[in-house]
């Protein structure tokens, strides 16, 4: 006759798996992953030819108004607003502050832009970021140029686009 304990033991051999719960995790992990890869990355593309630096940084991506600087232009937001050659600014469009007249107007309208928008819209709020893509040749003579007429406009955040190094 068999015991008690031997009829536990022949029930507890017969154990089902239970795949809900572990589908239920994987899915948490699955979309948990996706979000942070998502949030992580910045899409620019730089313009034909443009050779960007390489960087070794923790800082995260952010999305902003965009100034590119190439050798025969600055664009902002992709429309081009200054004119350039060999990466530097006509002497004719560099004030005595050392700020770029197109550039500064161009940021300009993209000011007031952003404060008609935050005034219709209270959720909505004047950024003071932007971000500088620059191709690797272009002088420190012309970024500094930029900064200034950024920060002339009210943009003081700023970030550099860089190719993220090994």
């Amino acid at each position: 006759m068999k015991s008690k304990f031997a009829r536990k033991r022949t029930e507890s051999d017969e154990m089902s798996l239970q795949i809900t719960s572990m589908a239920d995790i994987f899915t948490i992990l699955l979309v948990f992953l996706l979000k942070s890869y998502a949030a992580s990355a910045m899409t620019v593309t730089p313009s034909a030819g443009m050779s960007l630096p390489q960087a070794f940084g923790q800082d995260s991506a952010i999305d902003a108004l965009k100034v590119e600087i190439s050798e025969k232009s600055v664009n902002v937001e992709g429309q081009s607003v200054a004119t350039l050659e060999g990466y530097r600014f006509n002497q004719s469009d560099i004030q005595a502050n050392g700020t770029s007249q197109s550039l500064s107007k161009a940021l300009d309208r993209e000011r007031q832009r952003q404060v008609l928008i935050a005034k219709a819209n209270s959720d909505v709020k004047v950024d003071p970021r932007i971000i500088v893509i620059s191709d690797r040749h272009v002088p420190y003579s012309t970024v500094k140029s930029v900064l200034a007429s950024a920060a002339l406009n009210g943009y003081t955040d700023f970030k550099l686009a860089v190719v993220k190094g090994e």
